[in-house]
């Protein structure tokens, strides 16, 4: 994230900070599965969806402090995802941000079982927040960005296509629930956090949708798979920038949006040496 304000770094190093407190220490009972988990989330991730989480709230007019607890809640989620996406049944990769994947490291069942505490951690943390009626709402709109009907339910649909016979509207579909869903709830949480109106909540979620297409499709580039079936990396680019724009539109209304612009164009503008890999 080295292309972003100073302010960023902040947060992000306060973000490290948390994460390693919330996280459960190898020290601790049953040492193995605890350093499987730590490993598998303080290893070098960009956190860009914890840092939308907090950069709504602020825009919002909320806190840091508000936001850093869901914030967390998500990274955790989102690290789980890449664990079991790692695994030998998924897309066995043996490799993930220049280190051994999880399960190269510690095994196959310690690598599945961190991922199972890494989102187990995930919604007791959400738990430990002071206003319940913020706690309901972060429970039910995380767990259904990441259940069947989000993230689950597109890695299923992944799994289970004809790679070589997927069309454009089915890998649309693919990406909305896998990798948008989440980013959409990134974007949202920190709005909750805010304790933003219905009306600014539906702003930033419908920019967390935009921002969540885009995001998928800047990484396809990068990858030289998905939508460059479709079309040429030009014409990606160009669509990624398209999807960038009617984001911002839903920004407008909102003061002190600079930060947000700011990711969203450095979510535009990711190169190999800074994608979400």
């Amino acid at each position: 994230m080295a292309n972003l304000d100073p302010h960023f770094q902040g947060q992000l190093s306060r973000l490290e900070q948390a994460l390693d407190q919330f996280l459960p220490k190898p020290s601790q009972h049953l040492a193995q599965i605890h350093e499987a988990m730590r490993y598998a989330v303080l290893n070098g991730g960009k956190r860009i969806r914890p840092l939308l989480t907090l950069v709504v709230c602020e825009m919002l007019g909320g806190n840091e402090d508000e936001a850093m607890i869901p914030a967390c809640a998500i990274e955790l989620i989102h690290s789980y995802s890449l664990v079991h996406d790692d695994l030998p049944c998924l897309d066995n990769d043996e490799f993930r941000r220049g280190q051994l994947t999880c399960h190269k490291k510690f095994g196959e069942a310690i690598a599945l079982l961190a991922g199972d505490g890494l989102l187990t951690l995930a919604f007791h943390l959400i738990s430990t927040l002071k206003d319940s009626s913020k706690v309901h709402r972060l429970l039910k709109e995380i767990s259904e960005a990441v259940g069947t009907f989000g993230m689950v339910g597109g890695q299923v649909m992944d799994i289970s296509i004809d790679k070589t016979d997927v069309d454009l509207p089915t890998l649309d579909a693919i990406h909305i629930h896998k990798t948008g869903q989440l980013i959409k709830t990134s974007c949202l949480a920190g709005a909750i956090s805010a304790g933003a109106n219905a009306e600014e909540e539906a702003r930033i979620s419908k920019f967390g949708e935009y921002l969540g297409f885009a995001f998928q499709i800047i990484d396809d580039i990068l990858d030289g798979d998905g939508y460059l079936r479709f079309m040429s990396a030009h014409e990606a680019r160009a669509k990624a920038r398209e999807v960038i724009a009617q984001a911002k539109k839903e920004l407008k209304s909102f003061e002190n949006n600079s930060d947000l612009i700011q990711m969203t164009d450095f979510i535009l503008n990711r190169s190999e040496d800074n994608a979400r890999r």
